[in-house]
């Protein structure tokens, strides 16, 4: 499957939080060294049997981020450009966004640029990530994996 980047309307059409969609259809709009495009025209993404309604999110060089509905189950995973294996990253939109938020802290070095981050993306655990994050890398993303939406 080749994907493509959404537009803001379009995420949102398909149940993405506002906030969230602003970030991903326009990253430079928040940080001009927030980058990403989804889909690369040259990357045929394979797509599992009983996966529906694919919204793809984010990219990581040539792989993407993706939200799906695999047999009834809705999941965020990571597609390689390159493997036909594919790694789940979260089990709710909350967790993604902490996926994302991760992502942009490997590269800052304010916890203030983290929580004003984690508000303009719709991540209502940014104190919480940032806590565990600083504490035990594994133990951040055991919690991000099972963050579920209404999770406090």
């Amino acid at each position: 499957m080749y994907l493509r980047s959404f537009t803001r309307e379009e995420l949102i059409s398909r149940g993405v939080d506002p906030k969230f969609a602003r970030i991903l259809a326009d990253p430079t709009s928040y940080h001009p060294d927030l980058k990403f495009h989804i889909g690369k025209p040259h990357c045929d993404y394979v797509i599992p049997d009983g996966v529906t309604d694919v919204v793809p999110l984010w990219d990581v060089n040539a792989d993407s981020i993706v939200r799906w509905n695999r047999n009834g189950v809705v999941e965020y995973v990571w597609l390689f450009h390159d493997d036909a294996n594919w790694s789940l990253i979260a089990k709710s939109e909350q967790g993604a966004m902490a996926k994302l938020w991760q992502s942009w802290a490997e590269f800052q070095e304010s916890d203030d640029e983290l929580l004003r981050f984690a508000d303009t993306i719709g991540f209502k655990h940014g104190g919480r990530a940032l806590g565990l994050l600083n504490a035990s890398y594994d133990e951040f993303v055991a919690w991000r994996e099972e963050l579920m939406d209404d999770a406090v």
